[in-house]
């Protein structure tokens, strides 16, 4: 619980941080995403998912997909904010499309973290909490600096940053409350979280905006979450 809640307050003074005082060199968002995708894909592949599968059996490879595909579609509105994409519009309506996509997003996230908030007989381990939470400083500090590009005032920016970091700890709700200590409803949320964060990692992983080649800053890091998500 405590992880969890540290991290959501981190993520929104992030990007509080960027609303309010953004430093001039930003690259360093790119490696911090890379860092937490490859310690996330690691703990996925390492721990994550034959604990899923060995709980749901066959049933867990058709939640992943459609946990991935769900991905596939936010994306489409979200613009890609989930892996350090800003794109600035001048379109009040296309920028809460993308907002409401990547709420969405959050508080999916969040349902398999119920276990993590809530006194629950079904404990994951800390180590997702840890991996969604590196993942979600970067996407605040993204959403923060999409939202002051596009011609939002800074009290409301922080409004909007606000209730996104607050979609996860709906989702945990919603888990708990629909959910309790159901193990099939838990695990089928983790299904479909897990499927979305593969998504989100390989696409961070592997994007690159420089021929398709990793540079060595980039290579370094990533090759740190690795170690960590193999240490953890």
């Amino acid at each position: 619980m405590i992880i969890y809640l540290i991290g959501l307050l981190v993520s929104f003074a992030a990007g509080a941080w960027f609303i309010f005082n953004a430093p001039s060199k930003k690259s360093w968002i790119y490696l911090f995403l890379s860092a937490g995708g490859a310690y996330l894909i690691t703990i996925l592949f390492t721990h994550i998912l034959p604990e899923l599968f060995e709980e749901l059996g066959h049933k867990a490879g058709i939640v992943l997909l459609i946990g991935f595909l769900i991905q596939i579609a936010l994306e489409n509105f979200s613009k890609g904010i989930e892996h350090g994409h800003a794109h600035p519009t001048a379109s009040k309506t296309a920028l809460i499309i993308s907002f409401a996509a990547l709420c969405l997003h959050a508080l999916i996230e969040g349902m398999p973290l119920a276990s993590s908030l809530f006194s629950s007989m079904i404990d994951f381990d800390q180590e997702l909490t840890i991996g969604i939470m590196l993942h979600k400083i970067p996407v605040a500090i993204t959403l923060a600096t999409l939202l002051i590009k596009s011609g939002i005032k800074k009290s409301n920016a922080t409004m909007w940053l606000g209730f996104f970091i607050a979609c996860t700890l709906i989702g945990s709700g919603i888990q708990h409350y629909f959910g309790g200590d159901s193990s099939d409803l838990m695990f089928m949320s983790l299904g479909l979280t897990v499927g979305i964060l593969l998504h989100v990692s390989t696409t961070i992983l592997f994007e690159s905006s420089d021929h398709h080649k990793l540079s060595p800053s980039r290579i370094a890091v990533i090759v740190i979450g690795v170690t960590l998500g193999l240490l953890s």
